[in-house]
Parts: structure tokens; sequence; C-alpha cells
């Protein structure tokens, strides 16, 4: 994806309906091919892979620490993103369908903007494996990073 101005009035509508298409309807689709699937075989574990910068209240905090940067073209979908996940959860409850999103971590881009931390490779997969792997009482719900819970 090409990459585009920071500030809103800056990027393009079409930049806009990119970054959509990828981040959020995308996932959207494939959540509702698979869903089915979890479905006949009796539950498990559903994560949608989100990002901190999804965060609205991160964003709303004058001084975060964990946002560095604002895209807002690639920052929106993902905020996007964990308002499915928590109507997806909400409507899935009463099954044993289990969903919830997750902050990979800061992964080395090659482009140098400026991430407070950057984390090698190996550890981005640790918290979407977390939830893949949880019990039928686990959580729902939830937008974490590392076992720990972040704010949406």
């Amino acid at each position: 994806m090409a990459t585009h101005p920071s500030r809103p009035p800056d990027s393009s509508l079409d930049v806009w309906h990119r970054t959509f298409d990828a981040n959020f309807f995308g996932t959207i689709a494939v959540t509702q091919a698979f869903l089915p699937l979890l479905r006949a075989a009796a539950g498990g574990p559903h994560r949608q892979l989100s990002s901190i910068l999804a965060s609205l209240a991160l964003h709303a905090d004058p001084n975060p620490r964990s946002i560095t940067r604002r895209v807002p073209p690639t920052n929106a979908p993902k905020t996007a993103l964990n308002a499915w996940t928590v109507s997806l959860a909400y409507e899935l409850r009463d099954s044993p369908i289990k969903v919830n999103a997750a902050h990979p971590g800061h992964v080395p881009d090659g482009h140098g903007r400026g991430l407070a931390r950057q984390w090698e490779s190996s550890m981005a997969p640790k918290s979407s494996v977390a939830l893949a792997t949880l019990g039928a009482d686990g959580p729902s719900g939830t937008f974490t990073h590392m076992g720990k819970t972040l704010p949406w």
C-alpha cells in the first residue's frame, strides 16, 4: 500500500478507500466466510489482528506513550475493526466462539517511521498465539497485547 500523509485533510479519498478495503472490509469478508466453519466445529477462537494505533482512548490522550505516529487512513480502519470485534463478540456471546483483537507489537518495517519500540519479528505472533490457544473458559471481546488489556 502506498504511503500517505498523516494529516486527514491531506490523504486522498482513494487512499482511504483502499486502506478500509484491505484492513476492514477484507477482514469482515474473511470472517463471514469462516464463521460457518467455526460454528460447525463447535466453536473455537477467532482473533482480529488490530493495532495499538486503533485505540481511541490512547489517541485522545494528548501525551500518550504508546502512540508515536498518527496516520488516520491506517488507524481508522483498525478502530473500525475493533468495533467489529466488540460487536461480533456480543453476537456470539452465547456460543463457544471467542472473538478478540490483538496488537502484535511494533515490528520493524524498514521505513524508520520513529516507532517508540521496535520488536523482533519473532515477538509479533505471541499475542495472536495466546488468543488462538484460549481455552473454553477464555475471554471474548478483549483487545490485548502480550497478555495485557489495551484500552479500546
